[in-house]
């Protein structure tokens, strides 16, 4: 029997204690700043996707003097002795601890949260199994389709009205009773069988690179489109329960066609299921993502855009190649290159003479096409070109040459796709920051090279 007291503890601006620095401790440590407390967190080792968050951070192992003025203690570490003293010094000070993951530690759990606006749902399952309180959560995600917060506001507003105009507490109650169930009749009748499609960027091909909120969208799908280019982890991995379609498009190979995926999306929406568009890079940066958009305004689906990194950018970062720079180039173009036809529809000669990065995806075939054109109208021979394939994943490469030199540097190498091609002086950056890129130690005797100290 759960005998738990639920209770929404008010923690603003209050000091809350997370004792340790891994991925639990950081779920944990988003979920109390999400209730804008002050967070401090202890240990000796801290992720940097933690020390990046706006909290107290201390490198260091746990004191018992750590807990004082904490309003709550979260123990996420991998030492159960520690955890065991953390528990029982916040007993003597009556603070309650959560020792994660241990139950017979805790004075409270954190249940799963359903939140929309003023609305918080929380569910317990007393430590049974939490994975039927997400699947909880979820569900209400799912049937409230983001409607219950905005009901709730506009409830509140009339409540006030009905407690200023009523003076009997039973017609206060029997009012509300009737606002409340004509509110949810109209989402009923307004939201029977009704999904919403998000079209989501996964970002270049390493699935960190995903936004926090395209993470979470595949978390609540139902159904997800996935391209050919997207990592597996977040196809399959992410979101386990989800019905996976693929329906990439490489050269030569689609497996599906535009408009059958256009239907596909209204078909699985009218069916009131959640459905994630899931592309490689961004939505709209040549993802097509446009004419889906136009194909759900026209069906009268519900839909959000949720931008990722697109591939351009996502290559030249790893490698530190700035697309703009103040004395180099003072903007960057994005352009594709795989259409057999681009040199009768690209205008060489403005591309050939404007201070700018050019970034052409898709254009590997084209490679000699595209440098041709760009020398024969004015560009320099020895403008700086870089080849990046399979940028942000472990196998990625760099091809670097100038526009003269580029073919003969590359007649004996295969160009797999994908890949990007940068062209412009920036490509130069790369051979200033190559040492240091992704470099995790630097030797302090270079580092102090030529400084002179003076005592």
């Amino acid at each position: 029997m759960n005998n738990l007291l639920p209770i929404f503890l008010k923690v603003e601006n209050m000091r809350c204690l997370v004792v340790g620095g891994g991925n639990i401790a950081l779920q944990k440590i988003q979920q109390l700043l999400a209730c804008k407390a002050e967070v401090t967190v202890i240990a000796p080792d801290i992720l940097p996707e933690i020390i990046s968050l706006p909290v107290n951070i201390h490198k260091k192992k746990y004191n018992y003097t750590d807990i004082q003025d904490s309003k709550v203690i979260i123990a996420a570490t991998n030492s159960s002795k520690v955890n065991v003293s953390i528990y029982q010094d916040a007993n003597k000070k009556g603070i309650p601890i959560n020792v994660v993951d241990i139950p017979e530690l805790c004075s409270f759990y954190m249940g799963s949260v359903f939140h929309d606006n003023d609305l918080k749902i929380a569910i317990s399952t007393n430590g049974m199994c939490p994975s039927f309180a997400v699947y909880l959560k979820n569900h209400f995600l799912k049937i409230s389709k983001g409607l219950w917060g905005t009901s709730l506001d506009k409830i509140a507003n009339k409540r006030k009205k009905i407690i200023h105009k009523l003076k009997k507490y039973s017609d206060k109650k029997e009012s509300m009773e009737h606002v409340v169930e004509n509110s949810f009749n109209k989402i009923n009748n307004n939201n029977e069988m009704i999904g919403k499609v998000y079209l989501v960027g996964a970002g270049p091909g390493d699935p960190e690179l995903i936004t926090s909120k395209g993470l979470k969208a595949i978390q609540n799908a139902d159904v997800i489109l996935h391209d050919a280019l997207v990592h597996p982890h977040l196809v399959f991995d992410v979101n386990p329960l989800a019905r996976k379609v693929y329906v990439g498009k490489r050269k030569n190979s689609h497996s599906i066609d535009q408009e059958s995926i256009h239907l596909l999306m209204k078909k699985e929406v009218v069916k009131g299921h959640n459905v994630v568009r899931l592309k490689g890079g961004d939505p709209f940066i040549f993802g097509r993502g446009g004419e889906e958009v136009i194909s759900l305004v026209e069906g009268n689906i519900p839909f959000q855009v949720i931008p990722g990194i697109t591939a351009g950018i996502g290559a030249a970062s790893e490698f530190g190649i700035p697309l703009t720079h103040r004395d180099m180039a003072t903007s960057v173009l994005f352009i594709t290159g795989h259409d057999a036809s681009i040199s009768k529809k690209q205008d060489w000669g403005l591309l050939s003479k404007l201070k700018t990065t050019l970034v052409f995806y898709m254009g590997t075939s084209n490679v000699s096409l595209i440098v041709q054109e760009l020398m024969e109208n004015g560009k320099s021979a020895d403008t700086p070109i870089a080849i990046i394939q399979n940028a942000t994943l472990e196998n990625q490469n760099i091809i670097i040459s100038d526009l003269v030199s580029i073919m003969e540097d590359v007649k004996d190498v295969v160009i797999f796709t994908p890949a990007i091609i940068i062209i412009g002086d920036v490509v130069a950056n790369y051979k200033i920051s190559q040492n240091y890129l992704h470099s995790d130690s630097i030797d302090i005797s270079q580092l102090l090279a030529g400084v002179e100290f003076n005592y």
